[in-house]
């Protein structure tokens, strides 16, 4: 089984319009939301893709909910409790499980989200980064992790960065997360 870092992405919102069952944001952060490390300056390679993207990684905005994202790309997701813009993107993991360990620190996935890339290849029409089943959103319970505790978790569809940090045009690569981010 493929471990997964989770430590600092648990708190990502998505918010989707039309799908029953599936969590949104609010616009109340709750405390649970811890905002993600800044992203760092789009590399010399980030003008490959320079046609907007349509689906997975287009911009859209949370206040949205969605509704400005593609059907086969029907989440916004952002990146810091308060964004402004965020990248459309779909659940490629309904539920996925992990436990904390002693120190709080997330353990692998169960099922591991790897097995469902070949679902953010399908609505990735860009050609800088690759495409992955990776990024956790919408943990229950909500807040801070806590010791031996089991978590749940929804997953969708991320870009992680190209070589030399390069992200399709209009995103850059958060280093930290290893994912391109409005």
């Amino acid at each position: 089984m493929r471990s997964m870092r989770l430590a600092g992405v648990l708190f990502l919102s998505l918010a989707f319009t039309g799908l029953a069952g599936c969590g949104g944001d609010d616009g109340d952060d709750g405390g649970g939301q811890v905002d993600a490390p800044e992203t760092d300056a789009p590399s010399v390679d980030a003008a490959i893709d320079a046609a907007p993207l349509m689906g997975l990684g287009q911009l859209c905005q949370p206040s949205m909910q969605g509704a400005d994202c593609p059907q086969n790309a029907p989440g916004c997701l952002t990146f810091a409790a308060g964004a402004t813009m965020g990248i459309c993107t779909n659940i490629c993991v309904q539920s996925a499980t992990f436990m904390t360990n002693a120190q709080s620190q997330p353990g692998p996935l169960t099922p591991d989200p790897s097995t469902q890339n070949a679902v953010c290849t399908g609505i990735y029409t860009g050609s800088v980064g690759t495409t992955a089943c990776s990024v956790p959103v919408n943990q229950q319970p909500a807040g801070a992790l806590q010791p031996n505790t089991n978590y749940t978790v929804a997953v969708v569809c991320g870009i992680q960065c190209g070589a030399g940090n390069a992200c399709p045009t209009g995103l850059t690569c958060n280093t930290q997360l290893n994912t391109c981010a409005p």
